[in-house]
C-alpha cells in the first residue's frame, strides 16, 4: 500500500506547504495503519503456531475424544468426516465405524496386491486373514448399528484391533496404529449408548 503515499504526499505539497518531516510522520503513521490491519486479517493471521483443536470441536467431540489416548488425533480423524461438525450421537457412531471400515478393506486391498507378488507369504496369508475378520466385525458394527443394535459394537471394535495387531506381528509393514486408534475411537462412541460413557 505505500506506493500511494508519494502521490498522496505529492498532492499535498501541490495545496499547502508540507515541511518534510511530517510527510515523512505521516507516511510512517499510515504505513504503520495498513500493518496493523493486514496482521489481524484472518487470511494473514497465522493460525499453525497455536493450533487449538478444542476451540473447533463440538462438545459432543469433545466428550468422545477426551477419553481417547490422543485429544488431537482424534478431532482430526472425526473431521475427516464433514458430517461430524453436525453430528449426533447416532451418526458419530456411523462415522467412526465407517472410517474404520474403510481403513479396514484398504488395507485388505493393499495385502491381496501384496500377496499377487508373493502368493506363498504365510505372514500375508495371515494378515489376509485377520482383515477379511476386521472388514466382517465392522460391517456387522454398521448393520447393528442400521438396527440400533448397539451392545455389540465394542465387541466388534475391539475384534477388529486384535486383528489389526495380530498381523502387524506377522508382517511388521503393515502397521497397525491407525485403524487401531479408530477402533478405540468407535469403543468410546459406542458406549454412548451402552452406559459406560461417564
Amino acid at each position: 500500500m505505500s506506493f500511494y503515499l508519494p502521490f498522496i504526499s505529492d498532492h499535498l505539497s501541490s495545496v499547502v506547504h508540507i515541511p518534510p518531516i511530517l510527510k515523512m510522520s505521516a507516511s510512517f503513521i499510515f504505513f504503520s495503519f495498513f500493518i496493523i490491519i493486514f496482521s489481524n486479517h484472518p487470511a494473514y493471521a497465522d493460525d499453525h503456531d497455536d493450533h487449538d483443536y478444542q476451540t473447533t470441536a463440538t462438545q459432543l467431540v469433545d466428550r468422545v475424544c477426551n477419553k481417547t489416548s490422543n485429544y488431537s488425533l482424534c478431532v482430526e480423524t472425526l473431521y475427516s468426516d464433514s458430517r461430524t461438525a453436525d453430528a449426533d450421537s447416532y451418526t458419530l457412531a456411523y462415522i467412526s465405524f465407517g472410517l474404520a471400515y474403510n481403513t479396514a478393506t484398504d488395507t485388505r486391498s493393499q495385502i491381496t496386491d501384496l500377496l499377487k507378488n508373493n502368493a506363498t507369504s504365510d505372514d500375508l496369508k495371515r494378515c489376509l486373514k485377520d482383515y477379511n475378520t476386521a472388514v466382517e466385525a465392522l460391517g456387522s458394527g454398521l448393520n447393528d448399528l442400521n438396527s440400533e443394535t448397539f451392545f455389540t459394537l465394542p465387541r466388534y471394535a475391539n475384534t477388529t484391533s486384535r486383528s489389526a495387531e495380530d498381523c502387524e506381528a506377522h508382517y511388521k509393514s503393515l502397521v497397525s496404529t491407525t485403524i487401531k486408534f479408530i477402533c478405540q475411537i468407535c469403543v468410546v462412541v459406542a458406549n454412548l449408548f451402552n452406559g459406560g460413557d461417564s
